[in-house]
């Protein structure tokens, strides 16, 4: 299997697989393993259609389905677009944010934290619409041993409704209101800040930049450190950013890395197109147990 490195200390793309025929089991055991190794894996010139994306999904673990259900597609709800295309009527057929979102972790707002991100590029504009990614055990080894002790023994309370409540807020247009019986299947969770990779067993960051409350000390105090430790992770030496070609899939390791889109401005008249899955991987210290159960709450209508 020929490789190429993205960084020196993460990320790996894999030349010469298509991903749309049957990959034997040796093979995938050897991805997966590259997976968990280098945190990102890409594969480009990909024809993956949403029913070969959503049984790699299966394949890597058990997806979950996106809360903003509008946009997940009905025969493949494992697989949500995003993006600012519309449909034949002029209809947002994809989830946008006017800006783009900073750096972030997909899925701090659940219990289970060991997660597998799939981007898949439909369509690209001409100019924008990049990926940032950087590494959590490399930020981890980097900063000061006094903001180390700091977060040693810190928790974060998540919540998947601080998150998306201010993007509603911001946009009506944006997506679907949660119902309450929506809401109440996200519950606040806590996470420590500092954790062990259960594959890798590299220490890692593990951040939310919108957490609502700290174990032990104030708010303003844990953002504060936080965002002392993103500065270190986010220095350019440490970015890997991904230009985006159509075809490309880039799967990535969130319990190990933190990404971010970039500015939306320079492409807004243009057209972007992802399909993205979000999957739970195995081994995990903590379990959603009732992960089948919120999956059937947020199936497309």
């Amino acid at each position: 299997m020929d490789t190429q490195a993205l960084m020196p200390n993460f990320g790996l793309e894999l030349l010469d697989i298509d991903l749309s025929s049957p990959i034997d089991d040796a093979c995938f055991g050897k991805i997966l393993d590259l997976y968990f190794e280098y945190s990102v894996l890409l594969f480009r010139g990909q024809d993956m259609s949403p029913g070969c994306q959503a049984a790699l999904a299966h394949r890597f673990g058990r997806p979950k389905i996106e809360t903003r259900k509008q946009f997940n597609l009905k025969e493949n709800p494992e697989v949500s677009t995003i993006g600012n295309a519309k449909d034949a009527d002029g209809k947002d057929a994809a989830f946008f944010v006017q800006g783009g979102f900073g750096w972030h972790t997909d899925g701090t707002s659940a219990c289970h934290v060991d997660a597998a991100t799939f981007l898949y590029a439909v369509e690209v504009p001409k100019k924008g619409g990049d990926t940032l990614l950087c590494s959590t055990s490399t930020a981890y080894e980097n900063i000061p041993q006094s903001l180390r002790d700091q977060l040693s023994d810190l928790k974060m309370l998540c919540s998947f409704h601080a998150h998306n409540d201010p993007l509603l807020e911001k946009d009506r247009d944006s997506h679907i209101p949660l119902t309450e019986k929506e809401r109440l299947a996200l519950p606040p969770v806590w996470h420590d800040i500092v954790q062990v990779h259960p594959v890798t067993g590299r220490a890692v960051l593990y951040m939310n930049f919108d957490p609502i409350e700290f174990n032990s000390v104030s708010l303003n105090v844990g953002e504060q450190w936080l965002q002392e430790a993103l500065a270190i992770a986010t220095e350019d030496k440490y970015v890997y950013r991904h230009r985006w070609i159509p075809g490309d899939l880039l799967i990535w390791d969130n319990h190990a890395m933190l990404h971010s889109g970039t500015p939306t401005a320079c492409y807004e008249r243009d057209k972007r197109l992802m399909h993205r899955s979000f999957v739970y991987t195995q081994p995990t210290e903590r379990t959603l147990e009732n992960l089948d159960e919120v999956n059937e709450i947020f199936l497309p209508v």
